[in-house]
């Protein structure tokens, strides 16, 4: 072979090379393509604090700021686009409709607002740490809680919190006094205008397990002549097993769309669990979706109810609720305690359920006006899908708090919430649930 034909086949090689590196791209992530989250929105150097409940994103500026021309650096969920798109300049003076759309092409809308720092009315905790035992609280700006994670054993009746606040506040009980932590703690902190804010601030400990809880899903219909009975089924079965079995009666299907004068139940949540299917009643048991293989008609729920109370628990979680009925805001706290080591990806989601509604039903014998609906699903405070559980540093501990505010139509004597943790893999199996009453 001659010296030009040499070189030719090595630039022919390296052409290849160069092309075959071009073409590699990262394996597709699966269940990305429906995200549609402002990860980061940063202004110079501020931060945009970032409410996923509320969709909202604000930016907090010094008094002599010029807000008509801030160009954001935007980050959002892989695959995900934004408009107005990152980079581009904008007039911060009025909130601004951000629009992230999904590779899927679901779409959420943040507004974005702009607050002027005001230091009279700074009254924020800033940190809040305790030294013997060592412990540094995680700070939930939003929800103002504050939670200290703790080892198996640890001793919380005499906490000695050293706390730091916006300069000029003061916080009362103050920095250095000692507190039991066995309950719930709530500290003032008052700005130098004398406004206030409340936080309530957590010691977690792991504690031991209570048993197992169950939850059925039962979808069903307010025209569907048969669920009735299956719903009386799993009535009874949650007053044979007592609050180990949770029952969520979802409205979904055909069955379910109401004509006339017939209650609405249904929702996108419920939709979507229901997954396409045709027919009601049906059921799931430990599922956080109807799946197949796992959908169970009415006849089978009993036998798979005690299945599943045969399992290992290997979480627990416990629901506390706070309701204002002036505002008829809902604060629901979710603690999640982890009793096994569980390596799948988990998931927790947080339901609202109100029992008793008074509403029409087809049944066997014809329409009831006054049937009572039971375990009606109304709907959740954090998506079908809920929020991605981790543990971090934690001692195997998770808190998180979620706010509602309550529609005026519904009862919150006769409302609950239901939360659950559940492996985000293909069998999406529910590990553990819990129940509270709003009040």
């Amino acid at each position: 072979m001659n010296i030009m034909k040499k070189i030719s086949l090595l630039l022919t090689t390296f052409v290849l090379l160069l092309t075959s590196c071009e073409v590699i791209e990262e394996p597709f992530i699966v269940g990305a393509e429906s995200e549609t989250e402002i990860l980061s929105f940063v202004v110079d150097t501020i931060e945009g604090e970032i409410d996923y409940e509320q969709k909202t994103v604000t930016l907090v500026f010094p008094e002599d700021a010029d807000l008509t021309h801030l160009t954001p650096t935007i980050k959002v969920s892989q695959y995900a686009t934004i408009s107005p798109a990152s980079g581009v300049a904008q007039d911060f003076t009025q909130p601004i409709v951000y629009k992230v759309t999904a590779y899927d092409g679901s779409t959420a809308d943040y507004l974005v607002s702009t607050a002027i720092y005001n230091a009279d009315d700074e009254k924020r905790i800033l940190s809040f740490v305790v030294e013997d035992p060592q412990a540094r609280g995680v700070i939930n700006e939003v929800a103002k809680t504050i939670t200290l994670y703790y080892p198996q054993g640890a001793d919380v009746t005499q906490l000695v919190p050293v706390i730091e606040v916006s300069e000029g506040a003061t916080v009362t009980p103050a920095s250095g006094e000692p507190q039991d932590f066995t309950a719930p703690v709530e500290y003032t902190v008052t700005a130098l205008n004398g406004t206030s804010v409340v936080y309530t601030v957590r010691a977690l400990v792991p504690w031991a397990a209570t048993g197992k809880t169950v939850l059925l899903h039962d979808y069903t219909g307010v025209r569907c002549v048969n669920c009735p009975a299956a719903s009386e089924l799993a009535h009874e079965l949650q007053a044979s097993y007592g609050e180990r079995l949770v029952v969520l009666s979802v409205h979904a299907g055909f069955l379910a769309q109401p004509v006339g004068d017939f209650p609405d139940f249904t929702t996108e949540e419920g939709t979507e669990w229901y997954n396409n299917n045709s027919s009601n009643p049906l059921g799931s048991v430990n599922r956080a979706k109807l799946l197949p293989g796992y959908t169970l008609q009415s006849s089978a729920w009993t036998d798979a109810v005690a299945a599943a109370f045969e399992e290992t628990q290997i979480m627990e979680l416990r629901v506390e609720n706070s309701f204002d009925e002036a505002t008829r805001q809902l604060k629901t706290t979710v603690d999640i305690c982890q009793l096994e080591d569980y390596f799948e990806n988990l998931s927790v989601t947080v339901c609202l359920m109100e029992d008793g509604i008074i509403g029409k039903q087809v049944a066997p014998g014809g329409v009831v006006d006054d049937y009572v609906h039971r375990h009606v699903f109304r709907t959740t405070l954090n998506g079908a899908y809920g929020d991605d559980l981790d543990f971090g540093d934690g001692y195997g501990l998770y808190t998180n708090t979620f706010k509602l505010v309550l529609p005026e139509e519904y009862n919150a004597d006769n409302c609950y919430i239901v939360a659950y943790v559940y492996s985000d893999t293909d069998d999406m199996k529910i590990l553990q649930t819990a129940i509270g009453k709003v009040k």
